[in-house]
C-alpha cells in the first residue's frame, strides 16, 4: 500500500511542508509507505513547494513588513534565474501580532523589494503567489517600491497603504516603466474576486485583516478612488477583471501595471509536480486543510486535487470539520479526521497542533 499526503497548511498554526512530515513519520510507525508534497493556492507556503519540485536557490534581502519594519526574507532563484516569490513572506499577516491588523497602515513596500532585488539580479519571469495578505492598499506598496510615484498635486506621497489612496491625484510611471520593461510576470492565486463590490478586495478581505463593519465603506471609497485615478493615466480598466481583488488589491496593480498573466495557484503548483502523472503510484491521498466545509469542495485547495484524484481513495484531514456525512459520501470522500473534538478543544489544538495532528495520524485507518 502507497499513500500521498498533499495536505494544505492549517493556517497560523502548521505548514503545508510540516504536515506532510509528520503524516510520513506517523503512518511509518505503521510500516505504510508514504511520500508527501507541500501544496498551495500562492500564499503561505509556495516557496515550500517550488523549493521541493525544482533546483532552486535561496536568495536572501533584507525589506520592510507591512508596518515598515525591516525584516529578512527570501526569494527563490531557478537555473534559469526564473524568481519565484511569496508575497506573504513580506507583505503577510502572519507577519503581525493581531493586534497589529490595521488595513489603513498596512503596505505591500515589501513585496515590490523582493521584485526589485530580483530584477537587480537578472530575473526576466517572475512568478509570485499573492495569498495571505495583511494589506489593503491596491498594490500601491509594490508599486511604489518598483519606481512608480504616487502625487497629491505636486506633493510626492511616500510609504503608500491604504489610508493614502483617496489622497492621488496623479501617476508618474516613468521610472517603474523603465525597470519592469522587458520582465515577464506570472500571479498565481486562486481568489476570482474583482477588486470593487460587495464581493471585491474590500469587503470580502479586510475584516480579517482588521477592519470594521464601519471601515468598509471608508476604505471602499479610497479603492475607488484610487481605480479611476488608474483608468485616466494609464487608459484601461481592470477593476472588475476576476482576481484582481486578491491580496487586498494587489491582484489589480499587478494586472494593471505589469500586465501580469494569471494562473490559478494550486492548478500551477499541480501541473509542476507532474501530479496526474504520479497519481498512478498511490492508493491512497490524503489531503485537507485547517478547516473544512463546504467551500472546500467549491475551488480550494482540496477541490483541485480531489477533481483529479478521481479515481483514488481520498482522505480528508482537518481541524475542523463542518462537513455533513451526505456531503462526504455525496462527494466519494472515504473518511474526514479531525482534530477538533475528538482529539482536542480548539484551544488546545492551536496551542499544542503538532502534538494533536500526531494523535490524528495514529488514527487514521487505511483498509
Amino acid at each position: 500500500m502507497k499513500v500521498l499526503a498533499i495536505i494544505d497548511s492549517f493556517k497560523g498554526t502548521l505548514t503545508s511542508k510540516e504536515l506532510g512530515e509528520i503524516t510520513k513519520e506517523q503512518l511509518a510507525k505503521k510500516r505504510v509507505d508514504c511520500d508527501y508534497f507541500p501544496i498551495s493556492d500562492g500564499g503561505d507556503g509556495f516557496l515550500d513547494c517550488i523549493e521541493h519540485l525544482i533546483t532552486a536557490e535561496k536568495v536572501e534581502c533584507t525589506v520592510f513588513d507591512p508596518l515598515f519594519r525591516e525584516i529578512r526574507t527570501y526569494y527563490l532563484k531557478d537555473q534559469e534565474n526564473n524568481a519565484y516569490i511569496e508575497m506573504a513572506l513580506a507583505s503577510g499577516i502572519n507577519l503581525l501580532q493581531r493586534q497589529e491588523l490595521n488595513p489603513y497602515q498596512t503596505s505591500t513596500y515589501g513585496t515590490g523589494q523582493l521584485i526589485k532585488k530580483a530584477i537587480e539580479n537578472g530575473a526576466k519571469k517572475i512568478i509570485v503567489g499573492i495569498g495571505g495578505s495583511a494589506t489593503n492598499d491596491g498594490g500601491t506598496g509594490m508599486l511604489e517600491a518598483l519606481g512608480v510615484k504616487f502625487f497629491k498635486n505636486h506633493h510626492l506621497l511616500k510609504r503608500m497603504n491604504a489610508q493614502q489612496l483617496d489622497l492621488i491625484t496623479a501617476i508618474d510611471t516613468v521610472e517603474f516603466a523603465k525597470l519592469t520593461k522587458h520582465i515577464e510576470f506570472i500571479v498565481l492565486n486562486d481568489v476570482k474576486n474583482p477588486l470593487l463590490g460587495t464581493s471585491g478586495a474590500t469587503y470580502v478581505y479586510s475584516k480579517q485583516k482588521g477592519s470594521t463593519v464601519y471601515d468598509l465603506p471608508i476604505l471602499e471609497a479610497k479603492m475607488n478612488h484610487y481605480a479611476i485615478v488608474c483608468k485616466q493615466t494609464l487608459n484601461c480598466d481592470y477593476s472588475s477583471f476576476p482576481g484582481t481583488g486578491a491580496a487586498g488589491g494587489l491582484g489589480f496593480a499587478f494586472k494593471t501595471f505589469n500586465k501580469a498573466v494569471f494562473h490559478q495557484g494550486t492548478e500551477y503548483v499541480l501541473k509542476l509536480m507532474n501530479f496526474k502523472t504520479i497519481l498512478n503510484q498511490y492508493d491512497y491521498i490524503i489531503t485537507g486543510e485547517g478547516k473544512i466545509d463546504s467551500q472546500s469542495l467549491l475551488g480550494k485547495v482540496v477541490f483541485a486535487i480531489k477533481s483529479q484524484a478521481k479515481d483514488k481513495k481520498v482522505i480528508l484531514v482537518c481541524a475542523i470539520n463542518e462537513l455533513t456525512e451526505e456531503q462526504i459520501q455525496e462527494n466519494d470522500i472515504e473518511k474526514v479526521y479531525a482534530i477538533v473534538p475528538h482529539f482536542a478543544s480548539a484551544e488546545e489544538s492551536l496551542k499544542n497542533p503538532h502534538h494533536y495532528y500526531k494523535i490524528l495520524c495514529d488514527h487514521i485507518n487505511l483498509k
